[in-house]
């Protein structure tokens, strides 16, 4: 067993892309989000639960998942706000998908990017923005959600 120590700082790495091709890191097409203070995987099974007069405990079946990526970072004027490329997601940046919502591709890598890296992919759609800035905190900080089309399709090794 072994942990996954993300302290040297390239280690937790979120990489969108307008394509799935254009979300790995390697291509070098989307974007590989900056200046990442927290990341959440959430993939959260619902139960259904009911109760009968004839067993003294509840039944429970579980019901599909709810995927989910929240992260919170430190905004990034051309992460967030786009720069001209040819990868949609670039262009109109992590504001430009929430607002047009674009579908985006992503991987989350675990242990960096280095061959032998796990990760996990699919897409979703950008929600939950929220960039707030004041005197004690200056400079503008937005928590950003992927809510995941379906199931994170790949955990797969670079």
């Amino acid at each position: 067993m072994a942990i996954i120590n993300v302290s040297a700082g390239d280690e937790a790495v979120l990489s969108i892309g307008d394509s799935a091709a254009n979300a790995n890191v390697s291509a070098g097409a989307g974007l590989t989000v900056p200046y990442i203070q927290d990341i959440t995987v959430n993939n959260s099974t619902g139960v259904f639960r009911w109760k009968t007069l004839d067993n003294t405990a509840e039944s429970a079946v579980t019901t599909p998942a709810t995927n989910q990526l929240s992260l919170n970072l430190v905004v990034d004027t051309d992460a967030f706000f786009g720069s001209s490329n040819a990868d949609l997601v670039v262009n109109d940046g992590i504001y430009g998908c929430s607002t047009n919502k674009r579908r985006v591709y992503f991987r989350v890598h675990f242990d960096g990017t280095d061959t032998g890296s796990k990760f996990i992919s699919g897409s979703g759609f950008i929600s939950g923005l929220a960039p707030t800035t004041n005197m004690d905190a200056p400079v503008w900080v937005t928590p950003v959600t992927i809510e995941v089309d379906g199931d994170y399709s790949t955990v797969g090794t670079i």
